[in-house]
This record gives structure tokens, C-alpha cells and sequence, in this order.
């Protein structure tokens, strides 16, 4: 597994470290000075998140109740166990309001590249569309071409340039939305700029082994089981010649129905694990089948550029065969993101969340 891709819950005192550490990394601008990389957004991201430092509070609520409840004398253990459970379902949802705010991050970070891809692909082919417009009144001009053929060399012209600026709004929004999600100045991180994924896809995961994990460290089980030791906790304390007939009955068939919730947790994980495993699977192949249409796109490029060199080729079809390469590798880096994305689902999956 990516170790930037950990779900591993730190101490609280690493995490109140790293806490200060982002607050010092935003003070003095850390992406002013270099691009920033998804490894360091990933790990930014739950530092800087309103929710992440709410999860932080309870949980340091629970613990303080925890531990008054432990020194109770007069706490019974039913008063301990659900004071223990509550600290338990506190470090759960830490724990999965962190893996949000990196799903996010993870999010925000891609968005951003391919919306880098998307202005600057838009821009070419504005630039393309103007030069054929030109091209086509100088073809009208001489007679060439009809009227309604150079309307329509406007119409695709005026349509370029449009879409070229609406993918220049969308990169500004995407800048904006990572800055926020990482803790950063927009302006500043712009002008850093951001790194590429990388590109070096990790073995897919051993999911025969990740299924056979399966247990307390997910999510969903442990909340099932949590209410099946509340419930078999319960039913002792009624289990006994003092207590009514149907308080007992009432308590063995909670115990029942507790019982069957963590056969459904587990079995419902295991499906949503097999699920993000056959994701993760498709969307390696598709990295194998962009990689193979970017050789053949650059192939096909160098050959154009031996045509133009020799002046067998025009300025525009040169620049098209340009932007035909570049869609190709545009669709490269779209299934990379992608793989990561999955792999993302993958982790979300195995951990509950």
C-alpha cells in the first residue's frame, strides 16, 4: 500500500504535533517555496479540517469521561463498558473524519490537474479554431469556400474561445478549492504550482489476505460488535431468578439481533471490499490501455514531425497533431489519477469508511 495512503490513526500526541506543525507550515507559507506534492496535501489536509478538530474534541471529552468513569467506585460495570464504548466510537469517527479530509484532499489535488489539462488543451484549441478562421477568410475571400462554410468557421471559432474561458474560470475554482482543503494561500500556492501524481502504481492489494483482516479495526464491524458486548452485557445483568420471565426473553433476543447485525457487518464489508478490489483492478487496466495509446500517439507525432520538417505538413495540421499527442497524454495522467482515486476507495473500503 502507498504509505501516504496509511489509514493508521496517530497518537493524539503525534496528532497535536502535527498539528502545530501545519499551523507553522501555513504561517510561513510552505508552497511559496515550492510545488506542492499529493503526499504533503494528503498529509495537510486533516490538520487544517474543521471537522478532523471537532473529532479531536470529543474524543478528548470521552476519554476524560472514561477515565472518571474508571475511578468511580460507584460506577457499575455496564457504566464502564458504555463510557469505554463511547471512547471507542470517539476514535472511530476521528479516524474517519481524517480518511475524509484526505479523500478530499486526494480529490481537490486531481481536480486541479486535470483542470490544468482541460485549460490548457481548451487554450490550443481556441488557437487552432482562430487560425483555421483565418485561414477560411482567406479561402472566402478568393472564392473558395461559401458564405455558409465561413459562418460556420466563426460559429467554431467563437465556440473555442468560450470554452477556453470557462476552463479558465474552472482551474481558478479547482486552485481555490485545493487551497482551502490544504490550509494554503490560493494566490501563493498557484504560483508554486502543484506536482504531478506519481506515476509508479503499486502492486495491486493482496484481497484474500485484506478479507481475512477483517475485523474490529473496521468501521462498521466494530460498531456491531461494541452492540453485541452491550447486549450480552445486559442480558448477565438480567439473566438471573430475580428478574421477570420476558425481561430475560427481551434480553437474549437483543442479544440475538446484535449477533446477526455483526454477521451483516461482516458480510456487507467483505462485499464492499470485493467491490473497491475489482475497482482498483479496472482502473489499473485502464492505465495499461492509456499507456499503450500514449506510445502509439507519440509514434504517430514523431512522424508528423518529420513531415513538417521536410514542409509536407502545414502550420495548422502541425499544431493539430500537437494537440492530438497531448489529448493522449491528457488521458494517461486521467487514468493515473483515477488508479489513485480507486486505490483511495480501496483503503475507505478496508477500514470502513
Amino acid at each position: 500500500m502507498p504509505a501516504f495512503l496509511s489509514p493508521t490513526v496517530r497518537s493524539r500526541a503525534e496528532r497535536a504535533a502535527a498539528w502545530v506543525l501545519a499551523l507553522a507550515l501555513g504561517a510561513t507559507g510552505l508552497a511559496q517555496s515550492a510545488p506542492l506534492d499529493l503526499e504533503t496535501a494528503w498529509s495537510r489536509a486533516p490538520e487544517v479540517s474543521a471537522d478532523v478538530a471537532t473529532r479531536r474534541n470529543d474524543l478528548e471529552v470521552a476519554a476524560r469521561t472514561a477515565a472518571r468513569t474508571d475511578r468511580d467506585p460507584l460506577a457499575t460495570g455496564l457504566e464502564r463498558l458504555q463510557a469505554t464504548q463511547a471512547l471507542q466510537a470517539a476514535e472511530a469517527s476521528l479516524a474517519a473524519a481524517e480518511r475524509s479530509a484526505r479523500a478530499s484532499a486526494l480529490q481537490a489535488y486531481v481536480a486541479v490537474l486535470q483542470a490544468m489539462d482541460a485549460e490548457a488543451q481548451a487554450r490550443t484549441r481556441a488557437d487552432l479554431a482562430e487560425r483555421n478562421l483565418a485561414a477560411a477568410r482567406v479561402r472566402h475571400e478568393a472564392g473558395a469556400i461559401t458564405d455558409l462554410a465561413l459562418s460556420q468557421s466563426v460559429a467554431d471559432a467563437e465556440s473555442a474561445v468560450r470554452a477556453a474561458r470557462d476552463a479558465a474560470t474552472d482551474l481558478d475554482f479547482a486552485w481555490s478549492d485545493l487551497a482551502a482543503v490544504v490550509g494554503l494561500e490560493a494566490a501563493g500556492l498557484r504560483t508554486a504550482g502543484i506536482a504531478a501524481t506519481p506515476t509508479d502504481l503499486p502492486e495491486p492489494p493482496d484481497l484474500a489476505a485484506d478479507l481475512a483482516g477483517l475485523g474490529a479495526g473496521h468501521a462498521g464491524i466494530a460498531t456491531a460488535e461494541r452492540g453485541l458486548a452491550l447486549a450480552r452485557l445486559r442480558l448477565q445483568g438480567v439473566d438471573h431468578e430475580g428478574s421477570a420471565p420476558n425481561a430475560v426473553s427481551d434480553a437474549r433476543a437483543d442479544v440475538a439481533s446484535a449477533e446477526r447485525r455483526v454477521d451483516d457487518a461482516r458480510r456487507s464489508a467483505a462485499q464492499q471490499l470485493r467491490t473497491a478490489h475489482q475497482n482498483l483492478l479496472v482502473a489499473y487496466g485502464r492505465v495499461h490501455d492509456a499507456r499503450v495509446a500514449d506510445a502509439a500517439a507519440g509514434t504517430t507525432l514523431d512522424a508528423q514531425r518529420v513531415r513538417w520538417e521536410a514542409g509536407e505538413l502545414s502550420p495548422i495540421a502541425w499544431q493539430q497533431a500537437q494537440l492530438d499527442r497531448e489529448r493522449a497524454a491528457s488521458s494517461l495522467r486521467a487514468a493515473i489519477h483515477g488508479a489513485w482515486t480507486a486505490w483511495l476507495r480501496y483503503e475507505q473500503a478496508r477500514a470502513g469508511g
